[in-house]
Protein backbone atom coordinates (compact mmCIF):
# COMPACT_ATOMS: atom_id res chain seq x y z
CA UNK A 1 0.00 0.00 0.00
CA UNK A 2 1.01 3.96 -1.07
CA UNK A 3 0.41 6.68 0.67
CA UNK A 4 -2.64 8.70 -1.22
CA UNK A 5 -1.68 11.66 -3.58
CA UNK A 6 -3.12 14.19 -1.64
CA UNK A 7 -1.18 13.13 1.82
CA UNK A 8 2.70 12.23 0.18
CA UNK A 9 5.86 14.66 -0.34
CA UNK A 10 7.71 14.08 -3.71
CA UNK A 11 10.99 14.22 -3.59
CA UNK A 12 12.88 15.32 -7.13
CA UNK A 13 15.03 12.56 -8.23
CA UNK A 14 17.43 13.52 -11.43
CA UNK A 15 18.23 10.65 -13.41
CA UNK A 16 18.03 10.07 -16.95
CA UNK A 17 20.20 8.82 -19.98
CA UNK A 18 20.79 11.06 -22.50
CA UNK A 19 20.63 14.86 -23.35
CA UNK A 20 19.58 15.98 -26.64
CA UNK A 21 16.29 17.18 -28.64
CA UNK A 22 15.19 13.54 -29.01
CA UNK A 23 12.11 12.35 -27.22
CA UNK A 24 9.22 9.63 -27.33
CA UNK A 25 5.83 8.56 -25.86
CA UNK A 26 6.50 6.10 -23.31
CA UNK A 27 4.78 7.60 -19.88
CA UNK A 28 0.97 8.15 -19.43
CA UNK A 29 -0.91 11.33 -18.94
CA UNK A 30 0.63 15.01 -20.28
CA UNK A 31 4.26 14.66 -20.86
CA UNK A 32 4.66 11.03 -22.84
CA UNK A 33 7.02 13.00 -25.10
CA UNK A 34 9.44 13.32 -22.13
CA UNK A 35 10.09 9.78 -21.36
CA UNK A 36 12.63 8.22 -23.32
CA UNK A 37 16.07 8.16 -22.03
CA UNK A 38 19.02 9.26 -23.78
CA UNK A 39 22.53 8.12 -24.97
CA UNK A 40 23.46 11.33 -27.36
CA UNK A 41 24.90 14.46 -25.44
CA UNK A 42 24.46 17.53 -27.69
CA UNK A 43 27.38 20.53 -27.94
CA UNK A 44 25.24 22.04 -25.74
CA UNK A 45 23.31 21.57 -22.52
CA UNK A 46 20.90 23.86 -20.48
CA UNK A 47 21.21 21.36 -17.14
CA UNK A 48 23.34 21.72 -14.40
CA UNK A 49 21.75 19.01 -11.97
CA UNK A 50 24.33 16.26 -12.63
CA UNK A 51 26.35 15.30 -9.37
CA UNK A 52 28.71 12.40 -8.47
CA UNK A 53 29.74 11.84 -5.44
CA UNK A 54 32.93 9.30 -4.20
CA UNK A 55 33.27 7.40 -1.55
CA UNK A 56 30.31 7.24 0.48
CA UNK A 57 30.87 5.16 3.95
CA UNK A 58 28.24 4.63 6.22
CA UNK A 59 28.89 3.04 9.96
CA UNK A 60 31.71 0.68 8.77
CA UNK A 61 33.43 0.78 11.82
CA UNK A 62 30.75 -0.83 13.71
CA UNK A 63 30.61 -3.89 11.97
CA UNK A 64 30.32 -6.83 14.61
CA UNK A 65 31.53 -10.42 14.71
CA UNK A 66 28.02 -11.30 14.00
CA UNK A 67 27.05 -13.74 11.39
CA UNK A 68 25.06 -12.83 8.81
CA UNK A 69 22.89 -14.82 5.92
CA UNK A 70 21.02 -13.22 3.52
CA UNK A 71 17.77 -14.12 1.45
CA UNK A 72 17.50 -12.30 -2.28
CA UNK A 73 14.41 -12.62 -4.90
CA UNK A 74 13.51 -10.90 -7.69
CA UNK A 75 10.64 -9.32 -9.02
CA UNK A 76 10.25 -7.14 -12.67
CA UNK A 77 7.62 -6.49 -15.02
CA UNK A 78 8.88 -5.22 -18.15
CA UNK A 79 6.42 -1.98 -19.91
CA UNK A 80 4.08 -2.36 -22.82
CA UNK A 81 6.35 -3.17 -25.86
CA UNK A 82 4.14 -2.04 -28.57
CA UNK A 83 5.61 0.57 -30.17
CA UNK A 84 6.31 0.04 -33.27
CA UNK A 85 10.32 0.19 -33.33
CA UNK A 86 10.20 -2.99 -30.69
CA UNK A 87 8.30 -5.26 -33.04
CA UNK A 88 11.39 -5.20 -35.52
CA UNK A 89 13.77 -6.93 -32.65
CA UNK A 90 12.92 -10.09 -31.79
CA UNK A 91 15.71 -10.56 -29.24
CA UNK A 92 14.52 -7.17 -27.22
CA UNK A 93 10.74 -8.92 -27.36
CA UNK A 94 11.93 -12.29 -25.91
CA UNK A 95 13.28 -10.33 -22.80
CA UNK A 96 11.28 -10.61 -20.08
CA UNK A 97 12.24 -8.13 -18.05
CA UNK A 98 12.66 -5.58 -21.14
CA UNK A 99 15.73 -3.75 -21.45
CA UNK A 100 16.06 -3.96 -17.31
CA UNK A 101 18.26 -6.95 -16.90
CA UNK A 102 19.60 -8.73 -12.92
CA UNK A 103 21.37 -11.05 -11.48
CA UNK A 104 21.67 -13.30 -7.92
CA UNK A 105 24.60 -14.85 -7.18
CA UNK A 106 24.76 -16.53 -3.85
CA UNK A 107 28.27 -18.28 -2.78
CA UNK A 108 27.09 -18.80 0.41
CA UNK A 109 23.74 -18.11 2.54
CA UNK A 110 26.24 -15.65 4.08
CA UNK A 111 28.10 -13.98 0.73
CA UNK A 112 25.76 -12.60 -2.29
CA UNK A 113 26.25 -10.95 -5.00
CA UNK A 114 23.67 -8.67 -6.69
CA UNK A 115 22.77 -6.43 -9.51
CA UNK A 116 20.94 -4.59 -11.37
CA UNK A 117 21.03 -2.83 -14.87
CA UNK A 118 18.87 -0.50 -17.26
CA UNK A 119 19.55 -0.50 -20.89
CA UNK A 120 19.24 2.79 -22.46
CA UNK A 121 15.77 2.84 -24.74
CA UNK A 122 17.02 4.85 -26.86
CA UNK A 123 18.94 2.75 -29.41
CA UNK A 124 15.61 0.90 -30.16
CA UNK A 125 14.57 3.58 -32.39
CA UNK A 126 18.07 3.07 -34.40
CA UNK A 127 16.90 -0.46 -34.74
CA UNK A 128 19.48 -2.07 -32.16
CA UNK A 129 18.49 -4.55 -28.96
CA UNK A 130 18.65 -2.17 -26.13
CA UNK A 131 18.05 -4.85 -23.62
CA UNK A 132 21.95 -6.94 -25.00
CA UNK A 133 24.16 -4.64 -23.27
CA UNK A 134 22.36 -4.79 -19.77
CA UNK A 135 21.48 -8.67 -20.57
CA UNK A 136 25.33 -9.49 -21.23
CA UNK A 137 26.78 -7.13 -18.57
CA UNK A 138 24.89 -9.16 -15.56
CA UNK A 139 25.72 -12.51 -16.85
CA UNK A 140 29.08 -11.45 -17.11
CA UNK A 141 29.36 -9.88 -13.30
CA UNK A 142 27.18 -12.89 -11.78
CA UNK A 143 30.25 -14.98 -14.11
CA UNK A 144 32.78 -13.24 -12.38
CA UNK A 145 31.55 -13.06 -8.87
CA UNK A 146 30.76 -16.77 -8.89
CA UNK A 147 34.48 -17.63 -8.93
CA UNK A 148 35.41 -15.32 -5.81
CA UNK A 149 35.92 -17.02 -2.27
CA UNK A 150 34.43 -15.53 0.34
CA UNK A 151 37.10 -15.67 2.87
CA UNK A 152 40.15 -15.01 0.53
CA UNK A 153 38.47 -12.38 -2.10
CA UNK A 154 38.61 -8.54 -1.56
CA UNK A 155 37.63 -8.15 -5.06
CA UNK A 156 35.07 -5.15 -4.98
CA UNK A 157 31.84 -4.52 -6.79
CA UNK A 158 33.35 -1.92 -9.27
CA UNK A 159 36.26 -4.19 -10.06
CA UNK A 160 33.74 -6.62 -11.02
CA UNK A 161 31.69 -4.08 -12.78
CA UNK A 162 34.96 -3.29 -14.73
CA UNK A 163 35.67 -6.37 -15.28
CA UNK A 164 32.13 -7.63 -17.18
CA UNK A 165 32.01 -4.35 -19.21
CA UNK A 166 35.58 -5.01 -20.29
CA UNK A 167 34.77 -8.44 -21.22
CA UNK A 168 31.49 -8.14 -23.28
CA UNK A 169 33.32 -5.28 -25.01
CA UNK A 170 35.83 -7.75 -26.32
CA UNK A 171 32.89 -10.27 -26.48
CA UNK A 172 31.15 -8.96 -29.90
CA UNK A 173 28.25 -10.25 -28.50
CA UNK A 174 26.91 -6.64 -27.84
CA UNK A 175 27.29 -4.28 -31.36
CA UNK A 176 25.96 -1.11 -29.98
CA UNK A 177 24.01 -0.19 -26.87
CA UNK A 178 24.11 1.63 -23.02
CA UNK A 179 23.08 1.01 -20.15
CA UNK A 180 23.48 1.80 -16.06
CA UNK A 181 24.97 -0.71 -13.93
CA UNK A 182 24.73 -0.82 -9.43
CA UNK A 183 25.60 -4.17 -7.65
CA UNK A 184 26.21 -4.64 -4.16
CA UNK A 185 28.29 -7.56 -2.21
CA UNK A 186 26.15 -8.55 1.25
CA UNK A 187 29.04 -10.08 3.25
CA UNK A 188 29.13 -12.68 6.14
CA UNK A 189 30.36 -9.10 8.68
CA UNK A 190 27.09 -7.49 7.55
CA UNK A 191 29.03 -5.21 5.22
CA UNK A 192 27.63 -4.30 2.51
CA UNK A 193 29.43 -2.68 -0.87
CA UNK A 194 28.02 -0.94 -3.23
CA UNK A 195 29.08 0.08 -6.81
CA UNK A 196 26.66 2.81 -8.90
CA UNK A 197 26.86 3.77 -12.22
CA UNK A 198 24.10 5.87 -13.56
CA UNK A 199 20.59 6.04 -12.16
CA UNK A 200 19.77 3.07 -10.51
CA UNK A 201 18.98 2.62 -6.60
CA UNK A 202 19.72 1.21 -3.37
CA UNK A 203 18.11 1.84 -0.30
CA UNK A 204 18.49 0.07 2.60
CA UNK A 205 15.65 0.31 5.20
CA UNK A 206 15.78 -0.30 8.96
CA UNK A 207 12.36 -0.83 10.60
CA UNK A 208 10.44 0.48 7.76
CA UNK A 209 12.49 3.58 7.26
CA UNK A 210 15.28 4.67 4.79
CA UNK A 211 18.47 3.93 6.57
CA UNK A 212 20.95 4.77 3.78
CA UNK A 213 20.39 4.99 0.25
CA UNK A 214 22.65 6.03 -2.69
CA UNK A 215 22.56 9.02 -4.73
CA UNK A 216 22.19 9.40 -8.84
CA UNK A 217 24.45 9.83 -11.32
CA UNK A 218 22.96 12.26 -14.37
CA UNK A 219 24.65 14.70 -16.92
CA UNK A 220 21.27 15.98 -17.26
CA UNK A 221 17.89 15.51 -17.20
CA UNK A 222 16.63 12.48 -18.10
CA UNK A 223 20.48 11.09 -19.46
CA UNK A 224 22.40 8.98 -16.86
CA UNK A 225 26.00 7.85 -16.68
CA UNK A 226 25.94 4.82 -18.58
CA UNK A 227 28.53 2.36 -19.98
CA UNK A 228 28.42 2.14 -23.28
CA UNK A 229 30.04 0.21 -26.90
CA UNK A 230 29.74 2.33 -29.72
CA UNK A 231 31.30 2.02 -33.34
CA UNK A 232 34.26 3.85 -34.14
CA UNK A 233 32.46 5.18 -37.22
CA UNK A 234 29.41 6.21 -34.99
CA UNK A 235 31.80 7.85 -32.34
CA UNK A 236 33.80 9.82 -35.86
CA UNK A 237 30.01 11.28 -37.38
CA UNK A 238 28.66 12.67 -33.73
CA UNK A 239 32.02 14.65 -33.18
CA UNK A 240 31.65 15.55 -37.06
CA UNK A 241 28.11 17.16 -36.36
CA UNK A 242 29.34 18.64 -32.78
CA UNK A 243 28.12 16.25 -30.58
CA UNK A 244 28.65 13.22 -28.47
CA UNK A 245 27.71 9.95 -27.08
CA UNK A 246 27.57 9.48 -22.77
CA UNK A 247 30.28 7.20 -22.41
CA UNK A 248 31.57 6.70 -18.95
CA UNK A 249 34.03 3.64 -17.44
CA UNK A 250 33.19 1.52 -14.71
CA UNK A 251 35.73 3.99 -12.71
CA UNK A 252 33.29 6.88 -12.78
CA UNK A 253 31.06 4.58 -10.74
CA UNK A 254 30.36 5.83 -6.62
CA UNK A 255 31.56 3.35 -3.85
CA UNK A 256 29.22 3.33 -1.00
CA UNK A 257 29.87 0.86 2.17
CA UNK A 258 26.79 0.38 5.03
CA UNK A 259 27.20 -1.66 7.70
CA UNK A 260 23.82 -3.69 8.15
CA UNK A 261 21.77 -4.90 10.66
CA UNK A 262 19.83 -8.27 11.20
CA UNK A 263 16.17 -7.68 9.93
CA UNK A 264 17.28 -4.37 7.38
CA UNK A 265 15.27 -4.85 3.96
CA UNK A 266 17.53 -4.03 0.95
CA UNK A 267 16.30 -2.84 -2.45
CA UNK A 268 18.28 -2.84 -5.84
CA UNK A 269 15.99 -0.98 -8.27
CA UNK A 270 15.92 0.61 -11.32
CA UNK A 271 14.68 3.53 -12.36
CA UNK A 272 11.54 2.35 -13.25
CA UNK A 273 10.89 2.38 -9.55
CA UNK A 274 12.12 5.72 -7.92
CA UNK A 275 11.14 7.69 -11.22
CA UNK A 276 7.26 6.83 -9.82
CA UNK A 277 7.72 6.54 -6.53
CA UNK A 278 9.28 8.29 -3.36
CA UNK A 279 10.80 6.97 -0.65
CA UNK A 280 7.99 7.64 1.77
CA UNK A 281 6.11 5.24 -0.36
CA UNK A 282 8.24 2.50 0.22
CA UNK A 283 8.40 3.06 4.13
CA UNK A 284 4.64 2.79 3.93
CA UNK A 285 4.28 -0.05 1.39
CA UNK A 286 7.12 -2.14 4.30
CA UNK A 287 5.39 -1.10 7.36
CA UNK A 288 2.49 -2.61 5.54
CA UNK A 289 3.68 -5.41 4.61
CA UNK A 290 5.98 -6.36 7.61
CA UNK A 291 4.27 -9.48 8.68
CA UNK A 292 5.30 -11.45 5.44
CA UNK A 293 8.64 -9.84 5.41
CA UNK A 294 10.21 -13.25 7.21
CA UNK A 295 7.88 -15.90 5.40
CA UNK A 296 7.01 -14.97 1.83
CA UNK A 297 9.53 -12.19 0.55
CA UNK A 298 8.84 -13.31 -3.00
CA UNK A 299 5.09 -12.71 -2.46
CA UNK A 300 6.25 -9.18 -0.68
CA UNK A 301 8.49 -8.53 -4.03
CA UNK A 302 5.93 -9.51 -6.28
CA UNK A 303 3.14 -6.99 -4.79
CA UNK A 304 5.69 -4.25 -4.64
CA UNK A 305 6.21 -4.42 -8.37
CA UNK A 306 2.43 -5.12 -9.28
CA UNK A 307 1.50 -1.22 -7.04
CA UNK A 308 4.14 0.36 -9.06
CA UNK A 309 3.08 -0.67 -12.30
CA UNK A 310 -0.37 0.22 -11.37
CA UNK A 311 1.21 3.92 -10.31
CA UNK A 312 3.24 3.73 -13.65
CA UNK A 313 -0.04 3.47 -15.94
CA UNK A 314 -2.25 6.09 -13.99
CA UNK A 315 -2.38 9.30 -16.05
CA UNK A 316 -3.46 11.41 -12.62
CA UNK A 317 -0.85 10.36 -10.34
CA UNK A 318 1.69 12.51 -9.26
CA UNK A 319 4.85 10.43 -9.65
CA UNK A 320 8.51 11.89 -9.08
CA UNK A 321 9.20 12.19 -12.77
CA UNK A 322 6.19 14.34 -13.26
CA UNK A 323 7.15 16.63 -10.55
CA UNK A 324 10.43 17.01 -11.59
CA UNK A 325 9.37 17.86 -15.19
CA UNK A 326 7.21 20.38 -13.02
CA UNK A 327 9.94 22.08 -11.87
CA UNK A 328 11.91 21.97 -14.75
CA UNK A 329 9.76 23.36 -17.14
CA UNK A 330 7.03 25.96 -15.16
CA UNK A 331 3.72 24.12 -15.32
CA UNK A 332 1.93 20.79 -14.30
CA UNK A 333 2.79 17.53 -15.52
CA UNK A 334 0.83 14.75 -13.80
CA UNK A 335 0.77 10.75 -14.79
CA UNK A 336 3.17 7.88 -13.85
CA UNK A 337 6.07 6.83 -15.87
CA UNK A 338 5.84 3.61 -17.46
CA UNK A 339 9.12 1.80 -18.07
CA UNK A 340 10.68 -1.91 -17.62
CA UNK A 341 10.49 -1.94 -13.59
CA UNK A 342 13.51 -4.48 -11.59
CA UNK A 343 13.29 -5.10 -7.93
CA UNK A 344 15.99 -7.36 -6.36
CA UNK A 345 15.00 -7.54 -2.84
CA UNK A 346 17.10 -8.76 0.14
CA UNK A 347 16.29 -9.63 3.82
CA UNK A 348 19.39 -9.28 5.78
CA UNK A 349 18.94 -12.39 8.80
Amino acid sequence: MFASPGLRTLRFSHRSIYHASHTSKIITGQYSHFAKRFFFSGGQSNFSNSYSTNGHHYDASSATSQHFTYKSVVAYQPKDRDDAIYQRLKDSMSSPTGEDNFFIQSNGPSDLYAGVADGVGGWAEHGYDSSAISRELCRAMAEFSSTLNPQKSDVTPKAIIDAAYRQIKTGGVVKVGGTTAIMGHFSQNGTLKIANLGDSWCGVFRDNKLKYQTKFQTVGFNAPYQLAIIPEPMLKEAERRGGSYIQNKPSDADEYTFQLEKGDVVLLATDGVTDNIAVEDIEIFLADKENIVNDDLQSMANSFVTDVVKLSKDPNFPSVFAQELSKLYGKEYRGGKEDDITVVMVHVE
